[in-house]
């Protein structure tokens, strides 16, 4: 099975936005809970390539995110809401650094 589908989860703006241009596995969680267990459906779809998440839900979830992006597919990326970055990529991509290298880094 290919891996080319795109799942997005975010607040409703962004992903109306994505729903706009086509993307239709869409969720816009009400709870950190919510927020884990759409990630990892979305996770464990065979289908799903790459999920997006915006990063003031992926702060509330972001243990969950290191820990799942260990596996090369689906990849998670974290985006931006519509009021613009909160840094959260730094602290996941700083976490997955950390366990590759096995050292500290400053980004």
């Amino acid at each position: 099975m290919s891996s080319d589908k795109i799942a997005v989860i975010g607040d409703r703006d962004t992903v109306t936005g994505f729903r706009l241009v086509g993307v239709s596995e869409s969720a816009i969680p009400s709870s950190a809970d919510e927020t884990r267990e759409l990630l990892l459906r979305y996770f464990r779809d065979p289908a799903i390539g790459l999920i997006m998440i915006t990063e003031p839900l992926a702060e509330s979830v972001e243990d969950t995110i290191v820990e799942l992006s260990q596996a090369p597919v689906p990849v998670i990326l974290l985006i931006p809401d519509r009021d613009g970055t909160t840094g959260a990529y730094e602290t996941v991509l700083r976490e997955l650094i950390r366990r590759a290298v096995g050292i500290e880094i400053n980004i």
